[in-house]
């Protein structure tokens, strides 16, 4: 507590300095990521706003349209009238909603993962899809651990999506992003990015040996030759699946997830983004059904494909 009493006595309101137990009395059956977003929420609501706070290039986050879940997808033509809050529903330990029958929607930051996204407004549809990649922990960590950051700007978050997506390594970031990313991830993430730059340091190494055996054995640069040519058919292959999708999604259709419930994306540019979703009274009608929007990325439905990071950040 003595850390948000030198906070308030700084801000000239030391009566404030202790937080009602009411606010927290609430948090204290709650575990994990529900218990700390819940501590945050109760600080924040006993602390006065400060005005100004608040296509795959690697395989860093190799996810692609497809890898996108539609399931049996639902037209735009189905539009609800009225939705409730997503908020109004319960989180899990992890943070994910407990599902409910009825129409949901939240209005959330969003962010790109490809620069050359940023500016850009596509009409098109978007679909889920798992993010994947090897620092594909790291981004996910960073997604759903946004929300009980609201001292990082949305700015600040885009440049360190941007750097990870890219497959930056902590040492590489410029010192400024590696201050965001000190504040913004948990330990084990920068533990992860730490070690990447060892591990492609020692890769290096391993190639360069492995290269210079090759310049020594006729067999192996045969063999070498023959897995460019091999390499070079499976692009032009991939090429020409790509450009054989089908027409562009459109917008505003619903996807079908597993268990049975359906989401939506509506982007309003590619920072803020509104997620709906409709859970059916049949959904999953076994065991809990839950989701969380952070963990899917949201993959335009055309070529090339824009991807989105998902928040539950609230947009303004």
């Amino acid at each position: 507590m003595k850390r948000y009493a030198v906070r308030n006595a700084l801000l000239g309101l030391a009566a404030a300095a202790l937080l009602p137990s009411a606010l927290l009395a609430q948090c204290e059956n709650r575990k994990g990521f529900s218990k700390a977003l819940c501590e945050m929420n109760a600080n924040n609501a006993n602390t006065p706003q400060i005005s100004g706070l608040g296509k795959p290039k690697n395989t860093a986050i190799s996810t692609s349209f497809s890898d996108t879940i539609k399931g049996e997808p639902l037209p735009p033509s189905v539009e609800p009238k009225a939705f409730s809050p997503l908020s109004s529903l319960e989180r899990n330990d992890d943070g994910a909603f407990i599902l409910k029958p009825g129409f949901y929607e939240a209005s959330v930051q969003s962010f790109a993962l490809d620069s050359g996204d940023a500016n850009v407004t596509k009409q098109a549809g978007y679909y889920p899809a798992p993010i994947k990649g090897h620092f594909a922990k790291i981004l996910s960590a960073l997604l759903k651990d946004a929300e009980l950051h609201p001292d990082i700007t949305q700015a600040e978050l885009q440049q360190l999506v941007f750097v990870i997506a890219a497959g930056t390594d902590l040492e590489q970031m410029p010192p400024a992003i590696q201050q965001i990313a000190l504040r913004a991830l948990p330990k084990e993430s920068l533990k992860q990015l730490q070690g990447a730059a060892q591990a492609n340091a020692f890769n290096k190494a391993l190639m360069d040996a492995i290269n210079a055996r090759i310049a020594r054995d006729p067999n192996a640069q045969r063999t070498l030759g023959q897995l460019s040519q091999m390499g070079a058919q499976a692009q032009q292959n991939a090429d020409a699946q790509i450009n054989a999708l089908p027409e562009p999604v459109a917008r505003g259709a619903w996807a079908q997830m597993p268990g049975g419930f359906y989401v939506r994306y509506l982007p309003e540019g590619y920072a803020k983004t509104r997620i709906q979703i409709i859970v059916p009274e049949a959904a999953s009608s076994g065991s809990p059904l839950t989701f969380d929007p952070t963990q899917y990325l949201a993959i335009l439905g055309q070529v090339p494909s824009e991807r989105l990071g998902i928040t539950l950040r609230p947009a303004r």
